[in-house]
């Protein structure tokens, strides 16, 4: 797990702190601009059953505003529909995708960049965060857009109820490693407490992520925390 990951999954727990969904989700914006070098972010809802999205929270560096005026056809705007069939994250930069952009949200919200991140369950999508207005200095390069969209993944799962709870597939040590990596421990750690070799931790960690068909330890972990295997 990277300093980042720990990093997030302990400033995760501020989430469940908070019994509304709406705050929820504006303390995983809020954490998302703490921790990435962006200045602004929106989130919105999707349906695949009326391929409309909805907007719920804006979030700057001098409040918070509410999105709900925001409805629209993802139809209407290309990139946002293909980020959300495809559920993989987009990088536009206005002069060159600025047609396939409504000029009105690049007047209104004076867009030069955005940076488009899928929300999904088991990958399909229920959402998405647009981000802009990197702060002066940053390329948004694929390190960086990585680390965004595993955040994301990782912070759904605190916002979510959980579903459903079926048999679990792990192992004491394996549930019990996820657990660890949930609360923000590093691979260190968990051996330290476990009192096994840091080798021993990795293959559990390994094990788990190939048993839920995660593509890596975050994916893991929130899948687990949906199921209620871990809490």
């Amino acid at each position: 797990m990277s300093m980042n990951e720990e990093t997030w999954m302990r400033s995760f727990h501020r989430i469940l702190e908070m019994k509304d969904p709406i705050q929820r989700c504006e303390v995983m914006i809020k954490q998302c601009l703490a921790h990435f070098p962006f200045m602004r972010a929106s989130l919105f809802t999707f349906s695949y059953f009326t391929g409309v999205g909805e907007g719920i929270l804006r979030v700057d560096r001098s409040g918070v505003f509410s999105m709900s005026a925001i409805r629209e056809d993802i139809r209407r705007i290309p990139p946002i529909q293909r980020v959300l069939l495809s559920n993989k994250p987009s990088f536009l930069v206005m002069d060159k995708h600025h047609q396939l952009f409504p000029t009105e949200y690049i007047e209104a919200y004076d867009l030069t960049s955005v940076l488009i991140i899928p929300l999904s369950i088991e990958r399909v999508a229920i959402g998405c965060v647009l981000i802009d207005k990197n702060e002066e200095g940053v390329t948004v390069h694929q390190g960086l857009i990585d680390d965004v969209m595993i955040y994301f993944q990782q912070a759904l799962a605190y916002i979510l109820p959980p579903i459903s709870q079926s048999p679990n597939p792990l192992s004491k040590r394996e549930t019990e490693v996820l657990q660890y990596a949930a609360d923000g421990y590093s691979t260190k750690e968990m051996a330290r407490l476990l009192r096994i070799s840091d080798f021993t931790a990795r293959d559990y960690i390994s094990t788990a992520i190939r048993k839920l068909q995660a593509n890596h330890r975050a994916e893991a972990v929130a899948k687990a925390l949906r199921e209620k295997w871990i809490l």
